[in-house]
């Protein structure tokens, strides 16, 4: 049995790689190879692997936190509000409130006041950080040396584009979560009755924005520079549609007179797709869509965004941060990345607080 043993250890470490004198003393000296996990493998013959045609490895292009630019600190006059309560405290829920305006008539003159008082009306809402993490394990130096890239670095630039898109996908699936108010392109009151050409036009965007102007409560722009601003985020194919349209021409015109030019390196007009009517319009490829609206349930769609002032809260539990764990003596390395984070989409009394949904017809480019 111990010869077993030893012959088991002996061939486990030439298969590794070992030297044979190498293989026997350590076999000798009992110890085996270690075993189990999943690696990342780059094996011989791999066809990333060095080859005389091939000595680098194309990266992906980087996609920064999209979400980032609507996002300001602890400032009321923004798309998206960061709260920093819990960045370096215990806790993972973070209570806020708002307070609505006063509605009552007051008295004039000399009418008595006392026993004529508001209550003040103030509603409340909770924002709950989660734990997001992922990593990539190598299998071992001769698996590194295979190739002319840098595995460990192609590694840490993965995992930093995971957590990024990561955030990004999960706003974007918060924000739309059964929106309060929704208006709908054409004379379409809901999706089942959206049809194929029920596209995006500049007047559904001066609609929605006058809904969001009358609503009770109204719903508030950021302010920019003097400027009172809302921003719309369009599918990749419904700004294909704005762009096409029969008002295709009025669009140029428009976005060639709207005196926006000075504002253009602002977060909020930086990459814009334009501006239309108080609106600045973005384009984003993760907003949500379908491909069964309509009555026939065959019309591709799109779940458009309207944002107005704290439309949304995101709260740091801890910012992003990486790990390098090394395994097997050094020889094989493991990256991790990982964050704790919340978002929220503002709701108070059961009502979006800077939220409006815009179901529109597309046409899949």
């Amino acid at each position: 049995m111990a010869t077993l043993t030893f012959l088991r250890r002996m061939f486990g470490w030439l298969l590794l790689g070992a030297w044979p004198l190498a293989a026997v003393r350590l076999a000798w000296a009992g110890w085996g190879p270690i075993t189990g996990g999943v690696d990342t493998e780059v094996a011989a013959g791999d066809a990333s692997a060095v080859q005389v045609w091939a000595s680098k490895i194309w990266y992906e292009a980087r996609r920064e936190i999209y979400w980032a630019k609507f996002v300001k600190e602890r400032d009321p006059n923004s798309i998206i509000e960061s709260k920093t309560e819990l960045d370096k405290k215990p806790g993972d829920i973070i209570n806020f409130n708002l307070g609505r305006k006063l509605t009552g008539q007051g008295v004039r003159n000399d009418a008595t006041l006392e026993g004529s008082e508001e209550a003040l009306t103030v509603y409340s809402d909770t924002v709950t950080l989660i734990q997001q993490r992922n990593a990539v394990r190598m299998a071992g130096r001769m698996s590194d040396k295979r190739t002319a890239y840098d595995q460990h670095k192609l590694a840490k630039d993965r995992l930093s584009v995971w957590l990024a898109e990561y955030i990004d996908d999960y706003i974007f699936t918060e924000m739309d979560s059964s929106p309060s108010t929704v208006v709908f392109a054409g004379t379409a009151t809901s999706t089942a009755t959206l049809a194929a050409t029920d596209l995006l036009t500049p007047a559904l965007i001066d609609r929605t924005i006058a809904k969001a102007k009358k609503a009770a409560p109204k719903l508030h722009p950021v302010k920019l520079d003097g400027r009172e601003l809302y921003v719309v985020i369009l599918h990749t194919d419904v700004a294909y549609d704005v762009k096409i349209n029969a008002n295709s021409g009025v669009w140029q015109t428009v976005q060639q007179y709207a005196g926006v030019r000075d504002l253009m390196q602002n977060r909020i007009f930086a990459g814009s797709l334009g501006y239309w009517g108080g609106a600045v319009l973005h384009e984003h490829e993760k907003v949500p869509t379908a491909i069964n609206w309509g009555s026939g349930s065959n019309v591709n769609g799109a779940s458009n965004m309207f944002l107005a002032k704290q439309a949304g809260v995101f709260a740091w539990g801890a910012r992003p941060e990486a790990w390098e764990q090394r395994f097997d003596y050094g020889a094989k390395s493991g990256f991790a990345i990982g964050a704790i984070f919340g978002f929220t989409k503002a709701v108070f009394n059961s009502v979006d607080n800077g939220y409006i949904g815009i179901r529109t017809a597309r046409t899949s480019t």
